[in-house]
């Protein structure tokens, strides 16, 4: 599997296709509406352990509604729990009817491959980056990408995005000057991702990223 590339794959086959142990960090943004999210999650789960590096990180972003059962689903994955970062809501609230909630933030939920090793920066829990929308209906912030892999990502180190959509969180491992590898179902949406990642890198230290 060549580094710096989308591939139009399903998630699953391209995961069986990378080598053991050749990834730093995995850092995606499964479907998890309606009933998808289990499968998404049981992905992560089967093949994050297998692909990741010894203290490497699987960084994934996690509905609140089915939060607990991701979580329990993700324990299977032979990873620690690390931590949780919040990801603000700066836009207009989500509001969850059954639960009678205004939702102002989303979990961002990070585990690491043992042995336990603390991440190359510091990394602050909270991120405040606003989604644009504007090339993906699920599209994050890239300025939130940045500061994640700025913080987990070793230099010249391999991200790793299984639902690559149109390709944010490989075009902040791009401008970090890392290595990426994506998968995305969707062709329309692996020409997206190709093309927005025809950009040049920057240093993280004037990329917004805490020190």
């Amino acid at each position: 599997m060549m580094l710096d590339g989308v591939h139009c794959l399903d998630c699953a086959d391209g995961l069986t296709r990378l080598p053991a142990e050749s990834v730093d960090v995995i850092l995606t943004d499964p479907p998890y509406l309606g009933d998808r999210f289990e499968a998404a999650y049981r992905v992560l789960t089967d093949h994050a352990g297998r692909v990741l590096r010894p203290s490497g990180f699987l960084v994934t972003y996690a509905g609140q509604f089915h939060l607990e059962r991701t979580m329990q689903i993700l324990a299977g994955a032979g990873l620690r729990w690390y931590w949780m970062v919040a990801q603000e809501n700066n836009g207009p609230c989500t509001v969850v009817h059954c639960r009678n909630i205004l939702a102002r933030y989303k979990p961002i939920l990070v585990y690491q491959k043992p042995p336990h090793r603390p991440a190359p920066r510091m990394l602050f829990d909270r991120v405040a980056g606003k989604p644009s929308k504007k090339h993906h209906p699920w599209e994050q912030s890239l300025g939130d990408s940045v500061t994640l892999l700025g913080a987990l990502a070793p230099p010249g180190g391999v991200v790793l995005d299984p639902f690559a959509g149109s390709g944010t969180a490989l075009l902040a491992a791009k401008l970090l000057g890392l290595h990426w590898i994506g998968f995305e179902v969707d062709p329309a949406h692996v020409v997206t991702a190709r093309m927005r990642l025809a950009q040049e890198s920057i240093d993280p230290w004037t990329a917004g990223v805490p020190a």
